[in-house]
């Protein structure tokens, strides 16, 4: 069950992209980047991440038993902020429903402050992304082109949800990289255990 459960928390992240990038429920002003349905849909799934980390994790392992244990174990530490990120724009919609005002929640998100140190997790989210990536690609443990999805989905999510570029393609896009990703780890690992 382990390969088809990996893929629930980045699949729920790629519907709730596609669903920000329709414009569905999209919240007003500077808080514009995000939409309501896709929090919903983010924060149903997010808990999986944990599945799809120990799948990440496991599969790169087969070659390098130390590099599994830290893709797994960064994954872990940050699934947490991912949590944070999908319940993060429900509660922007349900205090924008109430009459706050969503370019002054903004600012107050996009404003540093010393408790941000909590958000470095969510780095380390992107860091199990990307040295599960780059042993991909060193170790052709699975097709190469799992590993260029893992690294490409970082690049691609931080422009467009953390830089804004082109958001409407490149939140959906890197999103879908990393579901593609499991997809292919999912089957590598099935063709593997069949033969």
């Amino acid at each position: 069950m382990l390969p088809a459960v990996a893929l629930i928390g980045p699949g729920s992240w790629f519907a709730g992209a596609l669903v920000r990038a329709a414009g569905l429920g999209t919240l007003d002003g500077e808080l514009g980047w995000i939409s309501a349905p896709e929090g919903v849909i983010m924060s149903l799934g997010v808990s999986w991440f944990a599945a799809t980390y120990v799948l990440l994790g496991m599969t790169v392992a087969r070659r390098s038993v130390r590099t599994g244990i830290v893709v797994t174990a960064l994954g872990l530490v940050g699934v947490g902020a991912f949590g944070g990120i999908s319940f993060f724009r429900v509660f922007m919609a349900k205090f924008s429903d109430q009459g706050l005002d969503p370019d002054a929640m903004n600012q107050a998100f996009e404003a540093t402050h010393v408790w941000d140190i909590a958000s470095l997790t969510n780095f380390v989210n992107f860091a199990a992304w990307l040295v599960a990536g780059v042993a991909i690609l060193r170790t052709a443990v699975v097709p190469r082109w799992i590993g260029a999805a893992c690294i490409g989905g970082v690049i691609a999510i931080i422009l467009g949800q953390g830089a804004y570029i082109a958001l409407e393609v490149l939140w959906p896009l890197g999103s879908g990289l990393w579901l593609a990703a499991m997809v292919g780890v999912a089957r590598a690992r099935s063709t593997a255990s069949s033969t």
